[in-house]
């Protein structure tokens, strides 16, 4: 009876590590959609003083398309955010640690965000305060 008892407690413990396990896998999955989301955002923006430039148009025959500059990135990046507020509600202390155009062409976006363990047992008690992901995404513009 106390073997069994164990047991029984052994694999409820172990299907709380499993699930919660999951669900933060799941949750970084989330996080990484969103920072592709975000980068063929930031890869479509151009700021209005690279488009309208005298010149503009020599330039975007030399080089495949309309350079992009980090505010730009940053400002679509933010501006997604802003009309669609439900796109990072999910997840606790969540930021846009990175909206850059290393190149002028590709915008690469980093997102971080905490996420907490959907079971907690003292098994999982030291990952209580939560658990700090991060998610990457580069996209090209055309």
């Amino acid at each position: 009876m106390i073997l069994t008892l164990g047991f029984v407690v052994v694999a409820l413990l172990l299907l709380t590590v499993v699930v919660s396990a999951a669900g933060v896998h799941l949750e970084r999955k989330r996080l990484l959609a969103l920072a592709d989301l975000l980068a063929l955002e930031g890869a479509d923006a151009v700021g209005d003083h690279r488009y309208f430039e005298p010149g503009a148009g020599q330039e975007v025959q030399r080089s495949g398309g309309v350079p992009l500059t980090d505010a730009s990135v940053r400002a679509s990046v933010d501006a997604y955010l802003r009309d669609n507020p439900g796109a990072a509600a999910a997840w606790d202390e969540f930021a846009v640690l990175g909206a850059t155009t290393p190149d002028g062409r590709t915008a690469e976006i980093r997102l971080g965000a905490v996420v907490r363990p959907a079971f907690m047992s003292w098994v999982l008690a030291p990952w209580s305060d939560g658990i700090a992901l991060e998610a990457g995404s580069v996209a090209r513009g055309s």
